[in-house]
């Protein structure tokens, strides 16, 4: 009777944290798949990628190391989501980096045809992404490649090394 309600008891928790995540909080907001605590000073840092050819999977956000900019991959294009370009000194070693297959995070389901590190797949759910108030402001140093959404401005932000691009409205 134990091992039964044991059972059923990680079954339910496995299969409610694959429906939705947070960092810094709990519960998520309904609309999300992975959110974040309010009124928070950091971003979301996008992978520094030193190539783009195997970027095939739409709605892929990253950072290009060699253009200096942050870019976004629709279904036909990688497009350009910096207004300039921006600022990067590699703090890393990035020519040689490894990237193990075997240790990427899914989250919202068991599994992806995504490639990625951290992929989030869900039909009904969306990434929310951290909320800071005037993250030009109030985020100390941005890594190049970071987002998030401005709470005083209402829009959703980008930093390219160099300055914020803004977009919405």
């Amino acid at each position: 009777m134990k091992f039964s309600t044991l059972l059923i008891l990680l079954i339910g928790l496995s299969l409610n944290s694959q429906a939705q995540s947070s960092i810094g909080k709990i519960p998520a907001d309904g609309a999300g798949i992975l959110d974040f605590k309010q009124n928070t000073t950091l971003g979301i840092v996008l992978p520094h990628l030193t190539s783009t050819a195997k970027v095939v999977t739409p709605g892929t956000l990253f950072y290009d190391v060699n253009t200096k900019k942050v870019m976004y991959r629709d279904n036909n294009s990688i497009q350009d989501l910096s207004i300039k370009t921006g600022n990067f000194t590699a703090s890393t070693d990035y020519t040689n980096l490894i990237v193990d297959n075997s240790r990427v995070t899914v989250v919202g389901a068991s599994g992806s045809s995504a490639t990625g590190i951290v992929i989030l797949e869900s039909a009904t759910k969306a990434l929310i992404l951290p909320k800071v108030a005037s993250p030009h402001l109030n985020i100390v140093n941005p890594e190049p490649g970071t987002i998030c959404y401005d709470t005083v401005k209402n829009l959703f932000c980008v930093y390219d090394g160099k300055e914020w691009a803004f977009w919405g409205k």
